[in-house]
């Protein structure tokens, strides 16, 4: 599978307030509250999947979630990138209130944009990216976990058929 490049800086996930009076970027964004999202994608001919993810907003309204080399949705996001996205709770399911953007994903393999991402979802959710991470261990066993990125573009509120 062939990487692609973020620009410089495209993920900021440090959610420290400056003392300065100035609110950061990622502040009310939505993507910041939300507990998790669901990224629905296509899987072949007429074929959707959805999938929960924890998520952190990147600059610009972009939303960014870690994804496996070895899966299978990495392949299918480098392949077509169109995806729904949608606030979840913290089970995975829809959030109340909540509705369907859509976007394209871009799947980036950058080791120092990974780690900084990691970071940003340690600080964001504390104690459910440890358990993110046995969950997948356990799954997959020695798969690697989160050496990829997924960025997300929101589209306008245009319809964006996921069938081929």
């Amino acid at each position: 599978m062939g990487s692609r490049t973020a620009p410089e800086a495209a993920v900021q996930p440090t959610p420290d307030t400056p003392h300065g009076g100035s609110t950061p970027w990622y502040e009310g964004s939505l993507w910041w509250d939300a507990k998790s999202v669901l990224v629905t994608r296509a899987v072949g001919p007429g074929t959707i999947a959805t999938t929960p993810h924890l998520v952190v907003p990147a600059e610009f309204g972009r939303l960014a979630f870690l994804l496996s080399s070895y899966g299978a949705e990495a392949q299918q996001l480098a392949d077509d990138g169109r995806v729904v996205i949608q606030s979840g709770d913290w089970r995975g399911r829809p959030a109340l209130g909540s509705r369907q953007h859509y976007g394209i994903a871009r799947v980036i393999g950058d080791a120092q944009l990974a780690a900084r991402m990691r970071e940003g979802m340690r600080i964001k959710y504390g104690a459910r990216t440890t358990l993110a991470r046995m969950a997948h261990r356990f799954a997959n066993g020695s798969v690697p976990y989160g050496d990829l990125v997924a960025l997300v573009e929101l589209l306008p509120h245009q319809p964006l058929m996921l069938t081929r």
